[in-house]
């Protein structure tokens, strides 16, 4: 049986957003793929939160699936279960990509726009454990919070906030509205795998 751990998603590479799409009503251009269909549906910076809310709504669907712990789906062979957890820490994660590209909620430079704490359930990004161990309900039910606490945090970013570059790799493509289009894009891949297996 697959003994999936805690893992953090990796972005798909494409090509970054042209600086004439900058702006409060600038589309993302989403990333290409094969296997999903997010490329056929950009969306603007201030929908993010509630495109996020959708997604969300939609996992918590998937898994009160009973079967979803027992098939396997994608290319990872991962349980819907199992991408559902994926997709609760990517959300969970997110707050940490955010922190690093706009400073820590702390006082130590963060704009107020992103004046958040990491939800509680992150602290047990910290301890080893298995996907396929956990309760599909619990999950849901994270997996809403974690998307609540972060599309509540994405309705508040300005135009500045979306621009600001990752101190961190020396590229002025990686920017808050770069790394969001992938984690979207990542959400959604997920999401198409595990309803492309229950047709």
């Amino acid at each position: 049986m697959n003994a999936t751990p805690r893992t953090q998603s990796t972005p798909v590479h494409s090509s970054p957003s042209p600086s004439s799409s900058r702006g409060s009503l600038a589309a993302f251009p989403p990333p290409r793929c094969n296997r999903c269909d997010f490329g056929a549906r950009p969306f603007g910076r201030g929908a993010a939160g509630e495109l996020l809310r959708e997604y969300a709504a939609r996992w918590q669907r998937v898994l009160v699936d009973p079967g979803t712990t027992e098939r396997r789906v994608g290319a990872l062979a991962w349980s819907p279960l199992e991408h559902g957890c994926h997709v609760r820490d990517m959300c969970l994660l997110f707050h940490r990509q955010l922190d690093a590209t706009l400073g820590a909620p702390d006082g130590s430079g963060a704009p107020a726009s992103a004046a958040v704490t990491v939800p509680d359930g992150a602290r047990g990004l910290d301890v080893p454990g298995l996907y396929r161990d956990e309760d599909p309900r619990q999950v849901g039910e994270e997996l809403g919070r974690a998307a609540d606490a972060l599309a509540r945090r994405f309705d508040r970013l300005t135009d500045e906030d979306w621009e600001r570059l990752d101190p961190r790799f020396p590229d002025d493509c990686l920017t808050v509205d770069f790394f969001t289009r992938h984690f979207f894009h990542d959400v959604a891949h997920d999401l198409g795998e595990v309803l492309r297996a229950s047709v």
